[in-house]
């Protein structure tokens, strides 16, 4: 029996074009019999980055579906999935996911493979998954770079693209432009690699934690991916090396490497941010307030700040302050109702009326 699979992009995305500035435009091509996991993987992965990696209110990418129209189409045969845009209304994409399965829908389709081709040239990076190979090597993107595909259409791209280097057995190869990857699953790896490679290790890691993923990350310590982006660079690694400290429960290790950065630089708010939720987990509120204070100076940090000062203020008897800095963290951007309602820290000014009217607004 046929199943309908509502893709609810909308509630974990902003859906608001914006390929301008830092929120980054991911299209994600699909069409009748496009394999699953090759499109819903990697807009899984770019969908909860778009929140890890969020900058203030301004997410870090906004997916959404194309086809070549907006008619639904059918995945593998039995799961309609509607586009959010066709080829003649998408806006420009930053970032192309190209997915495997039926891939003659676009590469017999002129039209089709026009808008595909003429997107790439304006697009930050192409993303291929499986035998979406096929498509960027008939536009000539693969010539003279090494690439990969599903281990079984190894040898078919190996013959229609002679220019192109294939590797068998290689998870994904990025050639900086084009990310070609391996079959269905891989698409999930170099979706993360691309994360990884834009906004840094740290946000790539907490987005495969989230998905309950388990991923074999390239090194990002090399100075050719400092140089792509800054992001990546031993402030990255040391706030990566302390969250991975706190996990494995050394939090006076964490809290070491988190105030020896805000020593270094005072204007540090995701060191702020770290430090403050470290010692609200070792029960020392006050010091985590003055940390989240100073978390909540810096606009990417406001939100959350602001919410876990909240926690630490209805934990310490103060029910003003609690409730004044959850509204701020509203107002902020930090508005998932779910946290405010079951968050046990906030249970003794849950029941106020004044918190009852914030979740009211949620």
């Amino acid at each position: 029996m046929k199943r309908t699979l509502i893709l609810l992009l909308t509630l974990t995305l902003a859906h608001t074009v914006t390929a301008a500035g830092y929120t980054k435009n991911v299209a994600i091509v699909v069409y009748d019999g496009v394999e699953i996991l090759d499109f819903a993987g990697p807009a899984e992965v770019f969908a909860a980055a778009a929140g890890q990696g969020a900058r203030g209110q301004e997410r870090a990418f906004n997916v959404y579906l194309v086809s070549k129209t907006r008619k639904p189409i059918v995945s593998q045969g039995f799961i309609d999935v509607t586009p959010d845009y066709s080829i003649a209304d998408s806006p420009k994409p930053d970032i192309i996911v190209l997915p495997g399965g039926g891939t003659d829908s676009v590469l017999d389709d002129p039209e089709w493979l026009a808008w595909v081709e003429a997107s790439s040239k304006d697009a930050d990076t192409v993303l291929t998954v499986c035998t979406g190979a096929f498509i960027a090597g008939k536009l000539g993107l693969l010539d003279g770079h090494d690439a990969t595909t599903w281990y079984a259409a190894v040898p078919e791209l190996t013959r229609q693209f002679p220019k192109a280097r294939v590797q068998p057995g290689r998870r994904f190869v990025d050639n900086g432009k084009v990310i070609t990857t391996a079959g269905v699953s891989a698409g999930i790896d170099g979706a993360l690699h691309l994360v990884a490679r834009t906004l840094g290790r740290y946000v790539a890691d907490r987005t495969a934690e989230y998905m309950e993923y388990g991923w074999s990350p390239q090194s990002y310590t090399t100075a050719k991916y400092t140089q792509l982006n800054p992001r990546l660079d031993a402030h990255g690694r040391k706030l990566q090396q302390a969250s991975i400290s706190s996990r494995e429960g050394d939090h006076e290790g964490a809290l070491a490497v988190y105030r020896a950065l805000v020593a270094a630089d005072r204007a540090d708010t995701e060191a702020w941010l770290h430090l403050g939720r470290t010692l609200h987990t070792l029960k020392r509120y006050d010091e985590a307030i003055a940390a989240h204070a100073e978390a909540a100076k810096g606009e990417a940090q406001r939100g959350p700040a602001l919410y876990h000062l909240s926690r630490a203020y209805a934990l310490t008897g103060k029910p003003d302050q609690a409730i004044d800095s959850a509204a701020k963290a509203i107002e902020a951007g930090f508005r998932t109702k779910h946290y405010y309602e079951h968050d046990e820290d906030l249970t003794t000014v849950r029941q106020d009326p004044r918190f009852q009217a914030l979740l009211s607004r949620l």
